[in-house]
């Protein structure tokens, strides 16, 4: 993955997502919009977290130090927490803004400034996720996946803001105007209530990441990989452990080997070494692995 591309793309996203934010909270500051305002703010803060997605890029693209001697994979999932955070706080204060949007007899809102609005805001967010989404597929960045659901949520919203929009139009036309007073504040709890996935869906991988929990798949390949090498060469037993943080995957495996085990020489250990390190799949600089070789159990007790 190049990390020079990854900055680059999510440099690029913060730019348009500030100018987005920028345009949806004038709009609705002028159009009485309460929904077009949530719009807005939610891409502010967007814009807050892809700043911190971008620096967490950078520090990642730096060498280990003496005081972060395994490099900064751990910011990865810390910055993706708290994405999710405020997504969900985020949806929270909307669901019950559009509660008491709805108890206070609802809003009049101007549509023939946020029609247009929400039409072209819907074109630019779907057109850049899509963007987004080809460019990873080539980069494969967790971080970009992840901040690339910011625009999708965007998207959804601008979708849905002209879709209660062009209702209110219709009520208005219909004689049923006291109505549409209602739609500004119903689609913002709609809209409240459809963020709660995508919260969820970076929520989890990150929490998981920070509080330490065993990644299953990774834990599943590496003792696949072991019990066919015990197997295989006779190895009197061994004990693995994996974590994850972010893209980094940190694997430690300890084996026990029979007394009088033919070792001819280091290099004997060495060959060892690489293949069970083949057979976990291709190394590259986000995973650390370390197999050390004993004939005392003790050592891995």
């Amino acid at each position: 993955m190049s990390n020079r591309g990854e900055q680059a793309l999510l440099k690029q996203s913060t730019i348009l997502m500030f100018a987005v934010a920028i345009a949806a909270i004038v709009t609705g500051f002028f159009s009485g919009s309460q929904s077009i305002l949530f719009d807005g703010f939610f891409s502010l803060i967007a814009t807050v977290i892809k700043v911190l997605m971008l620096i967490t890029a950078k520090l990642i693209a730096k060498e280990s130090n003496q005081r972060f001697q395994f490099g900064f994979w751990h910011l990865e999932p810390m910055v993706l927490l708290i994405e999710g955070s405020f997504l969900l706080l985020i949806a929270i204060y909307a669901f019950l803004s559009g509660m008491f949007g709805i108890i206070n007899g609802g809003r009049e809102v101007e549509l023939g400034l946020v029609i247009p609005f929400a039409t072209v805001l819907s074109v630019v967010c779907f057109a850049y996720f899509f963007y987004v989404r080809y460019r990873n597929r080539r980069l494969k960045s967790s971080l970009i996946q992840f901040d690339n659901i910011s625009w999708l949520v965007d998207a959804m919203l601008s979708v849905g803001l002209l879709v209660s929009f062009l209702i209110a139009l219709l009520l208005k036309t219909q004689g049923y105007g006291q109505w549409a007073a209602y739609v500004d504040p119903s689609i913002l709890i709609l809209l409240a209530l459809s963020m709660l996935p995508p919260a969820f869906k970076i929520l989890g991988p990150a929490l998981r990441d920070v509080l330490g929990i065993v990644p299953d798949q990774l834990n599943d390949k590496v003792r696949g990989v072991m019990d066919e090498a015990k197997a295989r060469h006779g190895f009197d037993d061994y004990i693995s452990y994996v974590q994850k943080h972010g893209r980094a995957r940190f694997i430690e495996i300890h084996i026990v080997l029979p007394a009088g085990y033919p070792l001819h020489s280091v290099a004997t250990l060495d060959e060892l070494r690489e293949e069970i390190s083949t057979a976990l799949g291709q190394a590259d600089a986000a995973r650390w692995l370390t197999i050390s070789f004993t004939g005392d159990r003790k050592w891995i007790a």
